[in-house]
């Protein structure tokens, strides 16, 4: 067997080093099949629910979604209550421990009202949030958080949320989601449930903290011993198992048959041990330092390249969008005389209004450099007000002065003013000199960092 892990390691991958890799044995497997019939599973879907989506519609959809589970922490700070050293210190500190020891930087944690979810994991990238509910959590003892946040931090260190925060920022079991990436879906919770076993270091208390999380409020009356029993007569009847392919999570009684078995195998041994190293280390304050997640860096061309690509899908959708609106096919569908066009806001009241007014022959074609514009004008204007653009804010990318500070709105439009124009005219200019800075952030006295703050 394998020497223990590194106690150097700061990122949390030494949990899933092989040959001692605490993920589930066909979790990446499953991915790749889950990837690779998704088309065809789609398409099935597609007869059942007769809609059309474009490859420009899909790439929007995406987009949309990285955009929002990106700014959820934003609508988190102001719904819910964030725990640190003076608010909910208990909570905070359980947190801590655990990230120090799976050795993973420290998450964002808040509580926030949640009928359905005990607990949520999301971020497609430091720093990583924990939404706990308020429901849930006064009926948890302390090492049955240790379970769940254990869980989750499991989950942030396998890599599993960079895509589930994309399926629900709210964790809530989506239908065709589970039947699209079920497979791999329920396979990522057993790895992460490995995971919250060796956080919390009691079997009893995960099973605890799953039978809390599952049955509240009636978990202190439910008798392990026959719930496990339920779990013959799905053995008997297979069909009965075809219920769980539905469902993101693995019946109830198969994560507890699966963590009994973890518990009782020669790798649990060999990670109790490294665990109970650790532990000893925190008490006695041998620990290193928590990975501080965000530290000003200059970003690289091909992170600057992604957020300029999800700019771009943003954009163009939204010029296509203009351009249909205004084609001579939907001036002849939606003349003067036509019924009006439905609308469900003021937005939409303003658009049918302008459309009538201009009789609807107004057509619009932006393409070549006209989109390329856009796309600045859409950036100058939002890193004016906010720093970054939505691409940006994907990839965790912001604009700042050569001093750290904030861009003002004036030299955001002359960055970008010069960023156009590089392009244009020179374009090898455009992609970096000599010296690593792009000509218009050397001319704007600007440049784009990565981190979160």
């Amino acid at each position: 067997m394998a020497a223990p892990p590194d106690p150097r390691d700061r990122d949390g991958s030494d949990l899933f080093a092989s040959p001692i890799s605490l993920r589930w044995p066909t979790e990446r497997r499953a991915f790749w099949l889950t990837l690779l019939f998704a088309p065809a599973t789609v398409a099935f879907v597609s007869v059942i629910i007769p809609e059309h989506f474009s490859a420009q519609q899909v790439a929007l959809l995406i987009v949309v979604a990285m955009v929002y589970v990106t700014i959820a922490r934003g609508r988190l700070l102001g719904t819910s209550i964030r725990a640190h050293e003076r608010q909910l210190p208990a909570l905070h500190k359980i947190v801590e421990r655990c990230a120090r020891l799976l050795r993973v930087p420290m998450p964002h944690v808040f509580v926030r009202e949640d009928l359905f979810v005990c607990i949520t994991g999301m971020g497609l990238g430091q720093p990583y949030s924990l939404a706990l509910s308020s429901q849930w959590l006064p009926h948890l003892e302390e090492d049955e958080i240790a379970f769940i946040v254990g869980s989750e931090l499991g989950h942030i260190a396998a890599g599993h949320t960079r895509l589930t925060s994309l399926f629900s920022a709210s964790g809530k079991e989506n239908p065709l989601v589970a039947l699209v990436f079920g497979a791999w879906l329920r396979r990522t919770e057993y790895t992460a449930d490995r995971v919250g076993l060796l956080c919390c270091g009691s079997l009893d208390a995960a099973i605890r903290a799953i039978f809390k999380c599952s049955f509240h409020p009636l978990a202190s009356q439910v008798s392990f011993v026959a719930f496990s029993d339920q779990r013959h007569e799905l053995a008997i009847d297979p069909g009965l198992k075809m219920g769980e392919w539905l469902g993101e999570s693995p019946y109830a009684v198969n994560r507890l048959r699966e963590l009994q078995l973890f518990h009782e195998s020669p790798l649990y041994e060999r990670w109790r041990a490294e665990f109970e190293r650790r532990r000893e280390e925190l008490d006695n304050a041998a620990g290193a330092p928590l990975q501080v997640p965000w530290a000003p860096k200059e970003a690289g061309t091909f992170r600057r390249a992604l957020a300029y690509f999800v700019d771009f899908i943003l954009v163009s959708n939204i010029v296509t969008g203009v351009n249909f609106l205004t084609s001579p096919e939907t001036v002849k569908q939606y003349g003067k005389n036509a019924p009006p066009i439905p609308s469900t806001d003021t937005v939409g009241q303003a658009i049918e209004a302008w459309a009538k007014a201009h009789d609807m022959n107004i057509a619009i074609s932006v393409g070549g450099f006209g989109v390329l514009f856009l796309v600045l004008a859409y950036s100058a204007l939002l890193v004016a007000f906010t720093g970054r653009t939505f691409g940006m804010m994907i990839f965790g990318l912001r604009v700042v002065r050569d001093d750290l500070s904030r861009v003002s709105g004036w030299r955001s439009v002359w960055r970008y003013f010069l960023a156009f124009f590089t392009f244009v005219l020179v374009i090898p200019l455009f992609f970096g000199l000599a010296n690593g800075r792009y000509l218009h952030d050397r001319l704007s006295k600007t440049k784009v960092i990565r981190g979160g703050a």
